[in-house]
């Protein structure tokens, strides 16, 4: 009697077309699913950096939110010389820069020495003549701020004594000097501070040192 093997034809044939179809086959005879495409992830990432890129701003803010950048600023103090114990300074901020620009908060002066070196005077930012805000500087304009300080004499210990007052936005240290108005003169080292309080930037200097 002569046997046939029919039955095996098929499922040959089905494992031969499984294996031309490029798929994986398993031990069961199905086919495992491909790997994920990458390519529309890392387009998509592309596109996201290209646009963060684009819209980032042409300048910008420093930590405490301005965009002046020092540089393009010219400070001065006018000392209003009140005769009293406790004296009042203007501060004028101009923007000498081709841009406006932008200031918030207050400004930071610190006294020092003709050795160069800072004075430790007791500081202190105060809300006056009102909140820290942001002032736009147009350029060639100017925002303003208010000082005020104690005066103390010289044998006093605790007396800060000096002849340079150097400013910053950020209260880095700096190498900018303020131009002074109605100061001692340099070689009299006679700037005294006991104690000193910084006013709040303005855009107007109405009411900066009514305080």
């Amino acid at each position: 009697m002569r046997t046939t093997f029919k039955a095996a034809v098929p499922a040959l044939a089905l494992l031969t077309a499984l294996t031309a179809c490029g798929g994986n086959t398993t031990a069961t005879g199905t086919t495992a699913p491909a790997a994920p495409a990458t390519s529309e992830a890392a387009a998509a990432t592309t596109a996201a950096t290209t646009a963060a890129a684009t819209t980032a701003p042409s300048v910008e803010k420093d930590k405490s939110g301005n965009s002046c950048a020092p540089g393009d600023l010219k400070v001065s103090i006018g000392a209003q010389g009140t005769g009293e114990k406790d004296e009042k300074g203007m501060v004028i901020v101009t923007n000498d820069g081709k841009k406006n620009c932008t200031v918030k908060g207050w400004p930071t002066f610190v006294l020092y020495n003709p050795a160069d070196e800072a004075v430790d005077v007791p500081t202190k930012q105060v809300n006056e003549p009102g909140p820290a805000s942001t002032v736009e500087i147009k350029a060639g304009g100017s925002a303003f701020a208010g000082i005020k300080w104690t005066q103390c004499d010289k044998g006093d210990t605790t007396c800060g004594v000096g002849n340079t007052i150097k400013w910053s936005l950020d209260g880095a240290p700096t190498t900018l000097i303020a131009e002074l108005d109605g100061f001692p003169a340099p070689e009299k080292v006679g700037i005294t501070m006991k104690a000193l309080k910084i006013g709040t930037f303005q855009p107007s200097n109405q009411g900066v040192t009514a305080w």
